[in-house]
């Protein structure tokens, strides 16, 4: 959950997580998305939500392909939302930033560094078998 995009090699990630399924298991995945079509990828330089440590952010149909190439079958596009900043916001209990501090104060529809504002996707996947 939310791992995916920290990773300098999502697709060795995925085949890491697809290998700890025994067959049949399903992966359930979330992670953060772009809207395009297939092949369609963000790679930030820089920071994106001035995180610094984002490396690939796909879209979904990308994201089901990927999946697709590594053996896993039915993909699933389960969920899209785009994270507000209800529910990523400082609270008593996290006094840091929240993630209105990470977007455009012109454009919420951006991160502050002009990239498409964070949106999150959740894709389940089945490893052949039984």
């Amino acid at each position: 959950m939310g791992v995916l995009y920290h990773r300098r090699s999502p697709l060795d990630h995925l085949q890491e997580l697809r290998d700890c399924l025994r067959p049949g298991g399903q992966l359930v995945l979330e992670t953060l998305v772009i809207e395009g079509g297939p092949g369609a990828t963000l790679v930030p330089e820089g920071r994106y939500a001035r995180m610094g440590n984002v490396w690939f952010l796909p879209s979904t149909a990308t994201l089901l392909g990927w999946l697709r190439k590594l053996g896993l079958v039915e993909p699933e596009l389960v969920d899209v939302t785009v994270t507000s900043t209800a529910e990523q916001r400082s609270t008593e209990w996290m006094r840091f930033h929240s993630l209105a501090d990470f977007l455009d104060p012109q454009d919420s529809s951006k991160s502050i560094e002009g990239h498409p504002a964070p949106r999150r996707a959740i894709v389940t996947a089945r490893v052949p078998g039984y």
